[in-house]
């Protein structure tokens, strides 16, 4: 890189790093203290989340410094292969459940092509969001994954730790490492749901749903039945669980239907992460004729391949009210622990908030299906 390009380039970035982490702390400083001491009433602007990626360019002209985990998200599985054993691959790779559900959803995704939008301002994003209660500074959910522990050996406790600290809802699975108590220690006053498999008869664990409410959980997510199981222990669990309740697993406009009409609050759309052998359809292929079909009753939520913020993008705009991430925040707690979480979290953020801005949108709820291209087998796009 030339001499002056790189001044220029180390200006941009560098500004752009200080006025997000410099200027609040001098501007405070040189006001009066009359200004310091009475607050105004404006409301909190939201974050910039593209701003980390400054901090990472700038570090590296300037100091020398490169992150420890790759910023490209579609690097890290390979990435994190090369610390896990064996027994961690096979768990939580994303191989794990079979390559047909995996390449579905991959193929799903390449099926969907963003339409920017031009001149339009979209200077500041808004990437805040409510989700039946639950006010997100992003749409972005930690998705249950469980056995933590084999990625590294701080598991749910250092992810926990890491969604509180950007302040993302995460969820909890019942399958974990470590205790409902552990966890929500862990998460302290962050956002936490508790997710737990259908009941098996009349043997739900009751006990673990109470100790999810005094703990603080807020939401639960119950992973679908299997089949040959019914709707029967819906009502033990409602006996015993008195906050906002999801399926999780829908795939089929029917079983949302089924899950409207059975009085769930929200459902989320999955294959349950690429381990529905013999039905390997891609599921953000479901989302939307789901969302016209029950969108307007219950939230809808989708979490099945998420890799990068332009599968988060394409979901969004085809009508999820929030995404689940789970494989890639693993694959950072692998490589470093809770830092590596916050930093897979914030470079997907980062990147969220620069695809919405390089595509003329202020905010994800700007987004529609217009926001998309299809893509035809003859390479054609349609709206």
């Amino acid at each position: 890189m030339p001499d002056n390009t790189r001044r220029q380039f180390i200006g941009s970035v560098g500004a752009a790093a200080a006025t997000s982490v410099l200027a609040p702390r001098a501007l405070a400083a040189a006001r009066p203290a009359s200004m310091t001491q009475a607050p105004s009433p404006a409301r909190t602007p939201p974050p910039q989340y593209y701003t980390y990626q400054s901090e990472i360019y700038l570090n590296g002209m300037t100091r020398g410094v490169t992150p420890k985990i790759t910023t490209n998200l579609s690097k890290l599985e390979a990435q994190a292969s090369r610390v896990l054993d064996a027994r961690a691959r096979q768990a939580l790779l994303a191989s794990a459940g079979g390559r047909a559900a995996t390449r579905a959803n991959l193929g799903a995704f390449h099926g969907w092509r963003i339409v920017p939008r031009m001149f339009r301002a979209h200077a500041e994003r808004d990437l805040s969001v409510t989700v039946l209660g639950t006010r997100m500074p992003a749409p972005v959910v930690l998705a249950p994954v469980p056995f933590q522990k084999r990625a590294h050996p701080d598991g749910e406790l250092a992810s926990a730790r890491a969604a509180a600290a950007v302040e993302l809802t995460y969820v909890q699975a019942a399958r974990a490492s470590y205790s409902i108590e552990e966890v929500a220690a862990a998460n302290g006053p962050g956002s936490r749901w508790y997710q737990v498999d259908w009941p098996d008869g009349d043997d739900a664990d009751t006990g673990s749903l109470r100790r999810a409410r005094s703990a603080g959980y807020s939401h639960l997510v119950i992973t679908a039945p299997r089949p040959g199981r019914g709707w029967r222990e819906l009502a033990l669990i409602r006996r015993n669980w008195d906050g906002p309740i999801l399926l999780h697993g829908i795939r089929t406009v029917r079983d949302a239907k089924d899950a409207a009409k059975r009085r769930f609050d929200g459902i989320i759309v999955s294959n349950h992460g690429g381990r529905a052998a013999g039905r390997a359809v891609g599921s953000v292929d479901a989302l939307a004729p789901i969302v016209d079909a029950v969108g307007d009753r219950l939230a809808v939520l989708f979490d099945s391949g998420i890799r990068t913020a332009p599968d988060a993008f394409k979901a969004l705009a085809l009508g999820a009210d929030a995404v689940l991430v789970g494989r890639p925040y693993v694959y950072g707690l692998a490589l470093d622990g809770q830092a590596g979480v916050t930093h897979v979290i914030r470079t997907l953020l980062a990147e969220l908030d620069l695809t919405l801005a390089n595509s003329g949108y202020r905010s994800h709820r700007e987004l529609s299906r217009g926001s998309l291209s299809r893509v035809r087998r003859s390479g054609e796009h349609s709206p």
